[in-house]
């Protein structure tokens, strides 16, 4: 992997900065007659340049007296908006189903120059070597990450299983260590509210690292929970999805980071807080992406994209990029770095069209420009990822008996099922009256009831306790002789199967486990759609516009096989998610968590 970009510390250039600003030493970069978008104060700067050192600006305003050379790059940008550079501060990199070299290829033409990426997906499948090899992989890329610890690896232990346990030592070495800058979400809010002493010890470790705390409370008390939540250090959350939660958390200073991604779409939802109430102070709202795929880059964008909905639903422009610039850089705790054009900031510039479509003409990173027009001006390299990277599916094949569930041998038998809702995180439990032929509960395609199955894949040769879970999910609306199969499963990760037949889900999960991981659909016993996964059984080798293709075409077998719902990949991918309520389907069997109850394992047959 050669050189492809370097950044100088702020701390030896200051003399440097000063004298390009007095005109007293050459610039590298001018950029005349911008109309600079101050989100400091909220307002245009019209007929602003912009004088740029070292990756660093020096001068905001007229620099006609700055001094240039044969190496200095003017450019006169009348007309044109000067915008900070976007940063998503809650993100995952896994759900692009790409690693972390082709996704900032993919999103810094869409003006992303600034990521937090919480790694758990790849985490719970690598353990603490996933956080190494995203350091590495990270190396001289011009866009910045800045890796969020991964602090629940399981998601909640003691009901599912994934490929490690993060325990709090390991925090403690990570941040010790450097290799992380923040932490990520703690999803065992119920841990945090009820005091367990091993979650607590991890928040512990990163308020005596003066890390910034970011959170995932799915709960709905906004009283006492809430508050119990927001007084043990979480700083921001991105998982709810009112405007009475947005409020709540703003009000009790936390950042409310809403989200808006391929299938999490609660935007909408939250902006109302703010556009029907007038006058609302937003300085503790951001906006992230959370989990979006390939697809929705190549095709929508990024943060642009986001930017483009929030405005869209009646928001301010103006306070719209502050909410994926200032906001986001003082969430962080690094708005002297990041965040605003002002002087002695990280010169991270958008050139941009205009404030309503957004269209991203060029993007600057440290002063470089390293996208035009929505290309990249310079590809970025490749990453070689050790052998114990790809190789991560240890799961011997499956049989039609590995998804036998038995029943009292009745006609019917009342069963939990998991009813999924398009475009939301949570699920709700529902009783459905199942079929059971030859003592053995069917699916039932007719009332759009399918099986389900959770298999453990990260160690060989296991016994079969606690390797499997089976379920029932229903909103999925395949058709009889359907089934689909993914290893992304969060945040376990475990080999995920849902179908209408037992030999197409086989199929299905054969498919994977010969490929190492990935997607598949059969129709008719008949792989219709497969895309391998091989790093982690989670991402692809390969760019983001082959990977969208794969993805696209994922999405159109589901729709083939009868799902009518947009992205629902990233649906079905959070059966698992054992943190959020109602039912998920762990590899230890159902998990129930209602409102004011701890979460726990409940039979799939209710006698």
């Amino acid at each position: 992997m050669t050189s492809f970009h370097t950044r100088i510390p702020h701390h030896l250039i200051t003399r440097d900065l000063a004298a390009v600003a007095m005109g007293q030493k050459p610039a590298d970069l001018i950029l005349r007659n911008g109309k600079l978008v101050d989100v400091c104060t909220a307002r245009i700067k019209e007929n602003c340049d912009l004088a740029v050192y070292k990756g660093y600006i020096a001068l905001v305003g007229d620099a006609s007296h700055v001094l240039t050379d044969e190496n200095t790059r003017v450019a006169d940008v009348s007309g044109k908006y000067l915008c900070p550079g976007l940063i998503d501060s809650h993100m995952h990199v896994e759900s692009s189903m790409v690693d972390l070299r082709s996704f900032a290829a993919g999103v810094l033409p869409c003006g992303t120059t600034t990521i937090c990426p919480d790694i758990h997906e790849l985490t719970n499948v690598l353990g603490m070597d996933a956080i190494g090899l995203f350091q590495e992989s990270s190396a001289d890329l011009p866009l910045k990450v800045l890796t969020a610890m991964p602090v629940c690896v399981p998601s909640l232990p003691g009901m599912e299983d994934s490929g490690a346990t993060i325990t709090p030592k390991d925090v403690k070495q990570a941040y010790a260590s450097g290799l992380v800058f923040l932490q990520g979400e703690q999803m065992n809010f119920p841990g945090v509210m009820y005091g367990d002493q091993t979650v607590h010890e991890i928040v512990g470790h990163g308020l005596a690292a003066n890390k910034v705390l970011t959170g995932h409370y799915a709960g709905e008390d906004l009283n006492a929970g809430l508050n119990a939540y927001i007084a043990s250090g979480m700083t921001a959350d991105h998982e709810t999805t009112t405007a009475t939660g947005a409020q709540a958390r703003a009000g009790l200073g936390m950042y409310v980071q809403q989200r808006y991604g391929s299938a999490w779409l609660d935007l909408p939802n939250l902006i109302t807080a703010i556009t029907e109430n007038p006058g609302t102070d937003t300085r503790f709202y951001t906006m992230v992406t959370d989990d979006v795929t390939s697809a929705t880059i190549v095709e929508e964008g990024h943060l642009d994209r986001v930017f483009r909905k929030a405005v869209s639903l009646g928001l301010n422009p103006i306070i719209a990029l502050q909410m994926i610039t200032i906001n986001a850089a003082q969430m962080l705790e690094q708005s002297r770095w990041i965040g605003s054009l002002t002087p002695g900031r990280a010169a991270d510039i958008l050139v941009v069209d205009n404030l309503t479509d957004f269209m991203v003409e060029q993007v600057f990173s440290d002063g470089v420009k390293v996208a035009e027009k929505g290309e990249m001006l310079r590809p970025v390299s490749s990453f070689k990822y050790p052998d114990t990277a790809i190789n991560t599916m240890h799961l011997k094949l499956l049989s039609p008996l590995d998804f036998h569930i038995a029943a009292p041998g009745t006609d019917r038998v009342r069963t939990r099922v998991i009813q999924l809702v398009p475009g939301r995180v949570h699920t709700l439990s529902t009783i459905v009256k199942m079929p059971v032929i030859d003592g053995v509960i069917s699916a039932d395609p007719g009332n759009d009831v399918a099986k389900a199955g959770m298999f453990f894949r990260h160690k060989p040769n296991l016994p079969a306790e606690n390797t499997r879970g089976l379920g029932l999910v229903s909103g999925t609306g395949f058709k009889p002789g359907t089934a689909y199969a993914s290893t992304v499963s969060h945040d376990c990760h475990n080999l995920l199967v849902v179908g209408m037949d037992d030999e197409a889900m086989v199929l299905a999960a054969n498919t994977l486990i010969n490929s190492g991981g990935g997607l598949a659909v059969v129709q008719d016993n008949r792989v219709v759609s497969h895309l391998p996964l091989p790093l982690g059984g989670l991402m692809s080798l390969s760019s983001v516009e082959t990977t969208a293709d794969g993805v696209s075409s994922i999405e159109k077998a589901l729709q083939q096989i009868g799902c009518p719902h947009v992205a629902f990949e990233m649906t079905m991918s959070l059966l698992g998610l054992v943190v959020l309520g109602e039912l998920r389907l762990s590899n230890r069997g159902l998990v129930e968590m209602k409102e004011g109850q701890a979460p726990g394992f409940v039979d799939l047959i209710v006698l």
